[in-house]
């Protein structure tokens, strides 16, 4: 125990979190000798913790979750060149010196989920359903992977204070903002793209039912893919697969982001994906 580096969670409520299971589990199939643990905090405390891992040589680095992925950017010694576009972070690497250095990973597991079903960036056109948290991490990411153009549509102006940001730090017009209240314009553009994504949240666990896009408005080409795995199939996937399109949940993204984080905090080319999805797959067994 003397040589195990730790792994902290930092954010709150972790109670619900898959990370600390699916972690440990990886490390031991893997013989990285570390241990991941929750250690709940919200913005009041994370500083105080963050300078602690600082000073102690034991820590390989830790995950930051809500409500503290932008707050805690403030501790970061050195950032990831797209988590410093992103202006969150999600991952940070504690070298032996003691420097933190902040990245993202969340962006990297929706897109490697996409990647694994075919889809190439630079020729295709999305259309994302969120602004928040989650849809600023997928979209950074997947501007930096050059996709071809994207539309970004919430309730309020998240969506257009996240198209404004894509476009200047990416210096195109890769994003486009539409309001979800302009219904007719949402079914337009959604109709036009390759890839469908919901990233709001709408339609998980406690909201089944609902949806972002009415089912005869899914064309069944498109990928439908959705950042949420509990319940594994929301209304917007169901009515995707009516319609005969390839569909795609969040537990690709939870295996994947874990997967960048493994390699970043044990300096490995590739984690145990099989191992990990092997973890999700009991734990959501469990929860049904």
């Amino acid at each position: 125990m003397a040589n195990t580096k730790l792994i902290a969670l930092l954010g709150t409520p972790l109670g619900q979190s898959f990370s600390p299971r699916m972690q440990n589990e990886a490390y031991e199939a893997m013989g990285f000798d570390a241990h991941y643990f929750p250690l709940e905090c919200d913005n009041n405390l994370i500083g105080n913790n963050i300078a602690n891992i600082k000073k102690d040589n034991s820590f390989a680095g830790f995950a930051v979750t809500k409500p503290n992925k932008e707050f805690a950017v403030q501790f970061m010694d050195e950032m990831d060149s797209l988590a410093e576009k992103m202006g969150t972070i999600n991952t940070v690497v504690r070298s032996a010196d003691g420097k933190l250095k902040g990245y993202n990973t969340d962006g990297y597991g929706a897109t490697k989920s996409l990647q694994l079903e075919g889809v190439d960036f630079e020729k295709t056109t999305f259309f994302v359903w969120g602004a928040g948290g989650t849809g600023k991490s997928v979209c950074f990411t997947m501007a930096h992977m050059g996709a071809k153009k994207m539309y970004i549509c919430s309730r309020s102006e998240k969506c257009e204070v996240l198209a404004k940001d894509l476009n200047e730090k990416f210096g195109r017009e890769v994003a486009v903002a539409i309001r979800q209240a302009n219904h007719d314009e949402v079914v337009k553009a959604a109709q036009t793209c390759d890839v469908l994504m919901n990233l709001s949240g709408l339609g998980m666990r406690g909201h089944e039912g609902e949806t972002v896009i009415e089912k005869e408005n899914i064309k069944p080409n498109q990928i439908c893919f959705d950042a949420t795995y509990n319940p594994l199939k929301t209304q917007f996937l169901l009515d995707a697969e009516a319609q005969g399109c390839k569909i795609i949940n969040g537990l690709g993204m939870v295996i994947h982001q874990g997967a960048r984080q493994i390699e970043l905090w044990a300096g490995v080319e590739k984690a145990p994906v099989e191992k990990m999805t092997e973890t999700i797959n009991a734990i959501v067994a469990e929860m049904n």
